[in-house]
Formats: C-alpha cells, sequence, structure tokens
C-alpha cells in the first residue's frame, strides 16, 4: 500500500472512531430548557411525573437519595445512572425511592425505562448551597433566607409548607440561579396562630433539570429549615400513617417519612 492511501485509510478510521463516539455522547444528551419551562404547579401538586436526585448535608457529611413519581399507570421500571443498573428501590403509596452514591458538584447520565419508554440525559448535582435561616419563625413577620454557594445552578425553588391539624399549606417560588435570598410575605401564612401549626418547613432546592418526554428530571441539592411547633408530631404523623392517609409535604422532606436515604 502506498503511503498515500495509507494516510487516507488512517484518515477514515479516525473519521468512523469520531462519529463512533459522538454517536454515543448523543445517547446523553445535556438538557437544553429554560427555568421558564419548570413546571412548578405541577411538582407541586404532584401532577407532573418526576425523577428527583437529590444531595444533601448533615453532620455526618454528603448523602444522596432518588425519588420518583410516576403519574400513570406502568407495569415495567428500572433505572441505570452512569450505567450501572440502581437495586433496591423501594416503592411506597406512588413513589419509587433509594439510596445513592453522589457528591455536589458531580456529573452523571441517566436512563429511565418505563414500560420500555426510555429517557436518557445527562445532569450535574449543584454545588453545596449553605443556608442562613431565622432562628424562630414568626408568624405574624415575613420570612427571609438567605445563602451561598459556589455556582448557579439552573434555578432555584424556595419552599415554604406548613402543616396545619388537619391540612397543609403550600407554597414554592421559582428563582434565577443567580439568586441568593428569598423573602416570603407573611400574607401566605395571615391569619395562623401557633396553636394551628404542627411544623414548618423552609428553604431553598438548587436544581439543575431536563423535560424529558413531558417528565421533569431533577438534579438538586436541599437546604431547609425545619420549625416544631408541636411536640406530638412525630406521634401525630404515626397515626396518621397508620390511619392511611398519604403524608404530603415538602420535596423531599415529605418523601423522608416513606423511606430513609442511604447515608
Amino acid at each position: 500500500m502506498t503511503p498515500a492511501k495509507t494516510i487516507l485509510s488512517l484518515l477514515l478510521i479516525l473519521s468512523l472512531s469520531v462519529f463512533a463516539c459522538s454517536d454515543d455522547n448523543d445517547e446523553f444528551d445535556a438538557p437544553d430548557v429554560d427555568l421558564s419551562d419548570f413546571p412548578l404547579q405541577g411538582f407541586l401538586d404532584w401532577d407532573t411525573s418526576f425523577m428527583l436526585i437529590a444531595v444533601e448535608e448533615d453532620p455526618d457529611g454528603f448523602f444522596s437519595y432518588m425519588r420518583l413519581l410516576i403519574t400513570e399507570n406502568h407495569e415495567v421500571f428500572s433505572l441505570q445512572i452512569d450505567g450501572n443498573n440502581i437495586e433496591e428501590i423501594s416503592f411506597s403509596q406512588g413513589f419509587y425511592s433509594t439510596g445513592l452514591d453522589l457528591v455536589p458538584g458531580q456529573e452523571f447520565t441517566y436512563r429511565l425505562n418505563i414500560d420500555d419508554n426510555i429517557r436518557t440525559g445527562r445532569l450535574t448535582v449543584p454545588e453545596p448551597i449553605r443556608g442562613t435561616f431565622p432562628e424562630s419563625f414568626n408568624l405574624s413577620a415575613n420570612y427571609t433566607m438567605s445563602w451561598t454557594t459556589p455556582s448557579d445552578p439552573a434555578g432555584y425553588v424556595a419552599l415554604l409548607q406548613i402543616e396545619l391539624d388537619d391540612d397543609w399549606l403550600d407554597h414554592g417560588q421559582l428563582l434565577n440561579g443567580s439568586a441568593r435570598s428569598h423573602t416570603i410575605n407573611s400574607s401566605i401564612y395571615s391569619g395562623l396562630g401557633e396553636d394551628d401549626v404542627w411544623y414548618i418547613d423552609a428553604g431553598v432546592l438548587g436544581m439543575n433539570f431536563d423535560i424529558n418526554d413531558d417528565m421533569l428530571i431533577m438534579a438538586a441539592f436541599d437546604e431547609y429549615e425545619v420549625y416544631l411547633f408541636d411536640d406530638e408530631i412525630s406521634f401525630r404523623q404515626a397515626e396518621k400513617r397508620v390511619a392511611g392517609s398519604q403524608l404530603r409535604g415538602r420535596f423531599p422532606a415529605a418523601l423522608r417519612n416513606l423511606a430513609t436515604p442511604a447515608k
């Protein structure tokens, strides 16, 4: 073979290799979405199928987990993260959940199979969020929280959850990824007294997300504060579970009542 033919053959092989690699990468495309695409009301009302992959921090360090809601009837479900099958997924009250092994800032790929409808993509867990919250929750005043983080995520969901004797008050607001503080207006909980409230959960969920075939896929870092108003809150929640009523609440805090994440 002449030198010219040898060079042409090598170039052809290289070009085929590049295209092959490109096809592999395209299987897990990075999301092309805008914050305005985020289905906030469906997320708050649990009317939108979603997969939430979240990282949090406690005194022992970072821990991560998956919570998934499929609103339509289905028979088959499986999940891969970074090409690895996720096993030991528990199911309770319409939700799938499991512990994961992800850290802040980590990029990962997912492959989600629901009745042979396969969704694939690539997301990055936001960097850690360090929040500053009031020591107590004043029901007669606005509530202001602030936070720091090394880089901007795609956006935030500022969340407020108030559990009453027989009802919930939910509030959420989308914030730009550049936000570092938020004030919740007291008009949202005006008229409530301390005797009406069991507990209040307030915080901010930093997230990168994708809308994949009408399903919300989120990678999040959650930072929040809990304010207890009733010493019997744990006992009352246990009564609710025995009675068969569905626990609602903050994402993802409410889902911790269904399964404890692995640490």
